[in-house]
């Protein structure tokens, strides 16, 4: 009679099922937080519309498209959000890319205070922050007090209430995210490749446009991602800074839903604008992968 302890062997799993089982709480993540909120959006972009209510529930039909297609004030008002998507990408980025330079070139204590600045506006939630906007931004605001105060002005300019104060409120949620997305990329250069350039005659803006620029490539697609994400899709920005003429697709979507109780238009909106962003997306994963600069970075 053995006196040892008897063991039970577990066999090994497969890499391929123990790679599975790491990823399944992703899995179940994406499945319950994006595919079945996405499914039943698509599902309720098909139904019909009626005035006794939001929808007629169980109905198949393209009544909210059609609304979309047919309506001349959605042609407008989508035109306008893709175009201060692209408006506000564009800024946002290119003061990400001068930023995150900057805190780069900067001494460690310059460098920790320009990030600190980028990471600290984050904390702040978006209400406050577009209210902070305000203040500074207003006739009566600090912004321009000073300059009248100091003679540059000789009265307030208005810059909020119109299409400037949705555009300065929307960079300052977005823009945060630039300026990290691409500091986190260039913080990975090696120094001595810009130092190298210079020895070998190349200026400043040479040494940053041959070495410096598709080092970042990376992180300015992920900056463009973010960026025209949140702006395509801006709602309180637009609402609480600019005139009432500045709407976009998430403040019809919003009124649909609300207020005219069309929740077919608003699925279909939705779904349109969605699509919108994940076709952005994918072209610039596809076109950076291409060339080889952010799935193989």
């Amino acid at each position: 009679m053995s006196t040892g302890t008897s063991r039970l062997s577990v066999p090994a799993l497969p890499d391929r099922w123990r790679t599975l089982l790491l990823l399944l709480p992703v899995l179940l993540l994406d499945i319950g937080a994006f595919l079945v909120p996405m499914g039943y959006l698509l599902r309720l972009s098909f139904t019909a519309q009626t005035s006794q209510g939001a929808f007629v529930e169980g109905s198949w039909s393209t009544d909210g498209y059609q609304y979309v297609v047919s309506s001349d004030l959605v042609h407008q008002i989508f035109t306008f959000t893709v175009a201060f998507g692209v408006g506000v990408t564009l800024l946002a980025v290119a003061i990400g890319v001068v930023y995150a330079y900057a805190a780069w070139q900067a001494e460690r204590a310059g460098r920790i205070a320009l990030l600190s600045v980028a990471v600290l506006s984050l904390f702040t939630t978006l209400v406050i922050k577009l209210f902070a906007v305000v203040l500074v931004f207003a006739p009566q605001g600090v912004l321009n007090d000073l300059l009248t105060g100091v003679g540059l002005l000789s009265e307030p300019v208005l810059l909020v209430d119109n299409l400037v104060g949705a555009v300065f409120g929307q960079l300052y949620i977005v823009t945060p995210y630039a300026i990290l997305a691409v500091y986190a990329v260039l913080s990975t250069l090696d120094r001595h490749q810009v130092e190298a350039a210079r020895d070998l005659g190349a200026g400043r803006w040479d040494a940053f446009r041959e070495v410096i620029l598709p080092h970042i490539r990376p992180g300015i697609a992920v900056a463009t991602v973010v960026s025209f994400t949140w702006s395509i899709g801006a709602y309180a920005a637009p609402l609480l800074l600019g005139s009432g003429g500045e709407q976009t697709t998430g403040i019809l979507i919003s009124e649909l839903l609300l207020t005219q109780f069309d929740w077919p238009a608003a699925a279909a909106l939705a779904v349109i604008t969605v699509t919108l962003v994940f076709s952005v997306l994918m072209a610039i994963l596809w076109r950076f992968d291409e060339s080889g600069g952010i799935l193989n970075a």
